[in-house]
């Protein structure tokens, strides 16, 4: 399996399972619950849970979209959008192909990323709503996961891009 298709993957299945862990979790939900949770992860404002359940799915979906969007039309953005160090190397007709299936694999890597900070909350909300915790569990600790993921994951593009490899 090639490491495109290893990221492709990987994305996808994280989305299958933010919508099943949903589809899972609705019939269980009361009524009403806690949708907005403040700085302190305590519950600061109430909808029905299929506004809840909804707004979860949708920004789901959206980022799923976005994401893959991008990484798709890659290749038809002119070069003259496109900001990369090195560009001129980097989008020579000879590498452009395989730098686009890298940019492919890296956006959708950070897509992923993005999934399960998607779905961990959605899960630590889901535990407030059922009664299960008074505030979200740990905000603080998922947050800073994703953002020093964030950070490895912008180092590593600079890694990457930022010489022009040896022939």
């Amino acid at each position: 399996m090639t490491l495109r298709r290893v990221s492709l993957t990987v994305f996808i299945l994280l989305f299958a399972l933010c919508v099943a862990y949903a589809a899972w979790c609705y019939p269980q939900l009361p009524a009403k619950g806690a949708c907005h949770f403040g700085p302190s992860g305590k519950p600061d404002a109430w909808s029905t849970k299929t506004f809840f359940v909804t707004g979860y799915l949708a920004v789901t979906a959206i980022n799923a979209l976005l994401f893959l969007g991008i990484s798709v039309m890659m290749p038809g953005i002119p070069v003259s959008l496109i900001n990369l160090p090195n560009k001129s190397y980097w989008l020579a007709e000879e590498r452009k192909r395989s730098t686009f299936d890298i940019i492919f694999r890296y956006l959708l890597w950070f897509a992923s990323a993005t999934m399960l900070l998607l779905l961990d909350m959605f899960h630590q909300s889901v535990q407030v709503n059922m009664g299960r915790a008074e505030s979200l569990p740990h905000p603080l600790i998922s947050l800073g996961l994703y953002l020093g993921f964030t950070a490895l994951w912008c180092i590593g593009l600079l890694f990457k891009f930022g010489k022009k490899m040896k022939t």
